[in-house]
C-alpha cells in the first residue's frame, strides 16, 4: 500500500510556484465568483493562494505538515489548524463553512473519497467545494510519481467521487490547454532523454540536463508567455487540459 507523501519535489515545484504570480491569479479567478464568508482552506502550504483569498471573508488556513504551518503562523492573522482532511472533522467546524477551497492537494491524498465525504460534513447546507485538481491519467508520469502523487483524474472519476459524497456539481471542467504538452514533455519526455543520455558511455551528455534548471526555464517561459493565453479558455472551455476545475455545492441530502 502506497504511504501518504510530499516529498522534496513537491516542495520545490511549491517554492517555484510561489513566483508564478500571473498564473496564481489566473488560477484564483476561476473561483472569485464563489468564494463565501467563511473559507477553509485546505492544504495552505506556504500561503501562496492565501494571499489571493477575498480579504473581506473568514480564512481557515490549514495543513498538516509542521515547517508549513509554523510559516503560515508567522505570516497570516488568520486561524492556521493542523488538518488532515482524509482523516478528521474537527467538530467545532462541523456544518461552519460555507467554501472550502483547496488547490492541487487531493491528489496527494490516498482515500480522497472519505475526504471529500468529510468536506461535505464541514460545510453548511448550501455551501461550496472548490478545487483545482491535476487531470488527465494519461499524462501521469515520472515528476507526478516523484511529487507523491495517487492520480490525474478524469472529469468523470472527479464528478462521481465528489457525487457520491452526496454534493451537486455546478460546473466541471478542463483548463491549462497548453500545460498539458508542457507537463507532458517534462514527465515523459524528459526523464527519456535522460535516461539515454544516462547509457552512453562517454556520459558528457548529461551535462546538457540539469532538470531543476530546465524547471525555472519552463516557469518563466509559462509564466510570461502561456498564461497571458490562458485567460482565452473562459471564452471556450478545451476539451482537455492539465488541470480540472470543480465548483461543487452540498445538497441537502447526504449520500449513503
Amino acid at each position: 500500500m502506497k504511504k501518504e507523501k510530499w516529498t522534496e519535489n513537491s516542495h520545490r515545484i511549491l517554492e517555484q510556484a510561489d513566483g508564478l504570480t500571473k498564473y496564481n491569479r489566473w488560477l484564483i479567478s476561476h473561483f472569485s465568483l464563489y468564494f463565501g464568508r467563511v473559507i477553509l482552506e485546505i492544504g495552505s502550504g506556504q500561503g501562496t493562494l492565501s494571499k489571493l483569498l477575498p480579504t473581506n471573508s473568514i480564512i481557515i488556513l490549514s495543513d498538516i505538515f509542521p515547517a508549513y504551518l509554523t510559516r503560515l503562523k508567522k505570516i497570516f492573522t488568520d486561524p492556521v489548524i493542523n488538518l488532515n482532511i482524509e482523516k478528521e472533522t474537527p467538530a467545532n467546524l462541523i456544518g461552519k463553512m460555507d467554501t472550502i477551497f483547496s488547490s492541487n492537494v487531493f491528489e496527494h491524498i490516498e482515500n480522497d473519497k472519505q475526504a471529500f465525504a468529510n468536506c461535505f460534513k464541514l460545510l453548511e447546507p448550501q455551501g461550496r467545494l472548490l478545487l483545482f485538481v491535476p487531470a488527465r491519467p494519461e499524462i501521469f508520469g515520472k515528476l507526478d510519481e516523484q511529487m507523491g502523487h495517487y492520480r490525474r483524474y478524469t472529469k468523470n472519476e472527479l464528478r462521481k467521487k465528489v457525487e457520491a459524497a452526496g454534493f451537486e456539481v455546478e460546473k466541471i471542467y478542463y483548463a491549462n490547454l497548453l500545460g498539458y504538452f508542457l507537463w507532458w514533455g517534462r514527465g515523459k519526455v524528459l526523464p527519456l532523454v535522460t535516461k539515454v543520455c544516462h547509457s552512453r558511455p562517454d556520459r558528457e551528455s548529461i551535462r546538457l540536463i540539469n532538470i531543476p534548471k530546465s524547471d525555472k526555464l519552463f516557469s518563466r517561459v509559462f509564466e510570461w508567455l502561456i498564461v497571458p493565453l490562458l485567460y482565452l479558455e473562459k471564452y471556450i472551455h478545451p476539451p482537455f487540459g492539465q488541470s480540472l476545475v470543480l465548483i461543487a455545492k452540498k445538497s441537502n441530502i447526504q449520500a449513503h
